[in-house]
């Protein structure tokens, strides 16, 4: 009796020795093979303020207004953010995939996530979003958060990202996946190693990303979903394969990629015309200033010619001068209509990259209709 009560007392014991001593032994079945951090909430911080905020969406106006848990918030900053490998079998695909979900899961975080997903559905509600552009209204959300690097080995937890109003790509990818799962969508993390870059992967009805089932969404800034920024901060541009950290086990998945791809290859075709047409305006622009210059001269000459009573001589310039200033009404004319094309594209195009919260009504813009 006695030496079986003493018995996990003795263990006990023995395992805060070996816990305690810096050793990394390993127990099967005793310890994890990975210990994860949790939020420990402190009672009786304060914050300065309570976060508010406005961004736009589609052709309306969004106001966020969720306070967060002071307690909560400073558990999370003082969080160690990091995993004790116990197993050193574990890989690092595998102890990072569980420390983002640990991170994004922590049950200390649930009242600011249903809070954030109330404000979300009401806003749903009263514009009457389908599951496409609802999705598009989380993440134009977390993209509109300013970016700013962290510098920081570890990711911030999503209530300390939303309470800064900040955060780098790691920060804001966790707070993005971490609300999208919750509302049933199926989406994981794409974390690219090389480029020291994450970003945020949702189910699509395609092969997805390097084949990976997901589309791209990038959470540092404002973008449409499925388009891959040609170059990061720092002029990083993706090229490896991401690794993928599947969170939650939602099963909506994203249905605008053909739409969203075909707004980019069009904003793309803008680009190339109006470099095409801008080089071409310079050019022409040039001639016509040429032959106006040539035009003038021979107009002095005239003039110069009346003024000497050489009417023979002016005479025998006229055909010339006015043959020559009907081509150059015509090139300036042409001229015109072409700039008028230019400034017509320039419009739409610098509109549509400076809408891209508004999937819908670019596509409207570009094609007539949003399908």
């Amino acid at each position: 009796m006695t030496r079986a009560a003493t018995f996990p007392v003795l263990f006990a014991v023995l395992l805060a020795i070996l816990l305690s001593s810096g050793c990394t032994w390993y127990l099967p079945g005793i310890m994890p093979p990975v210990a994860y951090p949790a939020i420990t909430p402190e009672p009786g911080a304060v914050l300065p303020r309570s976060p508010v905020y406005s961004f736009p969406f589609q052709d309306f106006e969004v106001r966020i207004a969720v306070p967060v848990d002071p307690a909560v918030y400073a558990g999370a900053q003082s969080a160690e953010k990091t995993a004790r490998i116990y197993d050193t079998t574990t890989r690092d695909e595998e102890w990072r995939s569980g420390l983002y979900r640990a991170m994004i899961t922590d049950p200390a975080q649930e009242p600011l996530y249903d809070a954030l997903i109330r404000e979300f559905r009401a806003v749903r509600a009263a514009h009457d979003l389908d599951p496409d552009a609802y999705l598009e209204l989380i993440t134009v959300f977390v993209q509109s958060l300013p970016y700013q690097d962290q510098d920081l080995q570890s990711p911030k937890y999503p209530v300390e990202t939303y309470g800064d109003g900040q955060g780098d790509c790691d920060d804001k990818s966790l707070l993005l996946a971490g609300l999208l799962a919750r509302e049933g969508y199926r989406v994981a993390l794409l974390h690219f190693v090389p480029e020291q870059h994450m970003a945020v992967g949702v189910g699509c009805t395609d092969g997805g990303y390097f084949g990976t089932g997901y589309a791209y969404m990038e959470a540092t800034h404002v973008s449409l979903v499925g388009v891959v920024p040609d170059q990061l901060e720092g002029n990083i541009t993706l090229v490896s394969e991401p690794f993928v950290t599947p969170i939650g086990a939602g099963n909506l998945t994203y249905t605008r990629c053909n739409e969203t791809r075909a707004i980019q290859a069009h904003l793309e075709s803008l680009r190339v015309r109006i470099d095409a047409l801008e080089q071409d305006l310079g050019v022409r622009q040039q001639a016509l200033a040429v032959e106006r210059a040539e035009l003038v001269a021979l107009g002095q000459r005239m003039e110069r010619l009346r003024a000497d009573g050489d009417s023979i001589g002016y005479n025998s310039l006229v055909a010339g001068y006015n043959r020559n200033a009907g081509l150059y009404n015509e090139r300036l004319e042409a001229f015109r209509r072409t700039a008028g094309e230019y400034t017509r594209l320039v419009e739409l195009y610098n509109t549509s990259i400076a809408r891209l919260y508004d999937r819908a009504g670019i596509a409207r813009a570009l094609f007539g209709s949003s399908g």
